[in-house]
């Protein structure tokens, strides 16, 4: 049985291979799977989640490429829609000389991603599914827009948990405007939602986390988080809030890291709520000290992603986790 769903864009993420390069510079990448919603998933599954993914794909071997990167990861795909009428996303990735991540381009016309439709929700998945999960960038036009809306609407008529990364990429949109309205429009959709420091000064003016616990509360979000790269995450909730440390890793590259800390924050609240009848009252209900178990453990999922290369391919498993959790213990503890 399915307990995550993840919505949105699976995409061909071109790495370039020279670490300071600059778009108009660059002449050799490397190819990997990527799209925030298809690494959550990935994450989630490497962790023992039944999941699936909902999207649109290319019938080109691009797009049969994508899907049997999610099926390697025994993903359902049943709902994961081949589109011959479309072409597969391309973003261009450049890296910076620390090994951050940069996206300096995307592809935007006839993606398969953006024309999902809410015909192509299988309402069965959601009757048993414990959480939805989608980001910001199937919300910038028709179809998928509705077909997200549909979503939403079908887990809230199941009692499924929803997660919103609202992971801006204002390339994407007409508008820095539009995009800040959207988002700030569908923050309510979200019982739990992560942003970084840039998206909490985009959304609010400001980079003070008290402004996330003010964006919590005017949107009626149940569980807020902002990440802060290698120094932890901020998080605010009804029980209060707080910054929950990082952990110390030699950064090879952070592409995919904050969909790996996405999938770590899902798997700890599926333990505690997967069962309950009404998940979103019994997520308010978490204490303080409940959330930062999670938070730690999430944080270790992303800091282990920084250590490899690519995003999928550098997500970790359960065992992967573990190890590491146990071995800054023994450290930390010795």
């Amino acid at each position: 049985m399915v307990e995550a769903l993840c919505l949105g864009e699976i995409l061909v993420d071109w790495v370039c291979t020279t670490v300071g390069a600059e778009l108009d510079s660059a002449q050799v990448f490397t190819k990997a799977a990527g799209g925030a919603p298809a690494n959550t998933a990935v994450g989630l599954a490497r962790q023992g989640v039944p999941t699936a993914f909902i999207g649109r794909v290319s019938d080109d071997s691009f797009g049969q490429w994508l899907k049997s990167i999610l099926e390697k990861d025994d993903i359902d795909v049943r709902g994961t829609i081949s589109d011959a009428q479309a072409q597969t996303r391309m973003a261009y990735v450049v890296t910076t000389a620390t090994g951050d991540r940069k996206l300096a381009e995307f592809t935007k016309i006839a993606c398969a991603d953006a024309r999902l439709q809410a015909s192509d929700l299988l309402d069965e998945q959601f009757e048993k599914a414990s959480v939805l999960h989608f980001g910001s960038i199937s919300l910038i036009e028709n179809p998928v827009h509705d077909a997200t809306a549909k979503a939403v609407e079908l887990a809230r008529k199941h009692g499924l948990l929803v997660s919103y990364d609202p992971n801006v990429r204002i390339g994407l949109w007409e508008t820095a405007e539009h995009c800040k309205s959207k988002i700030l429009q569908t923050l309510p959709w979200g019982d739990i939602v992560k942003i970084n420091e840039d998206e909490l000064l985009f959304l609010t003016g400001s980079r003070e986390l008290d402004a996330a616990d003010k964006l919590r509360r005017e949107h009626n979000i149940g569980l807020l988080i902002v990440t802060l790269d290698s120094r932890g995450a901020y998080f605010t909730h009804t029980s209060g809030s707080q910054t929950v440390k990082g952990f110390p890793v030699k950064l090879l590259e952070a592409t995919g890291a904050g969909d790996g800390f996405n999938s770590g924050v899902l798997y700890g609240l599926l333990a505690l709520l997967r069962t309950a009848i009404d998940r979103r009252a019994a997520l308010d209900k978490l204490s303080l000290n409940q959330i930062s178990a999670i938070i730690n453990r999430a944080n270790a999922v992303g800091a282990l992603t920084c250590t490899k290369a690519g995003a999928i391919p550098a997500l970790p498993t359960t065992t992967e986790i573990e190890k590491f959790l146990s071995a800054v213990s023994t450290t930390t503890t010795g």
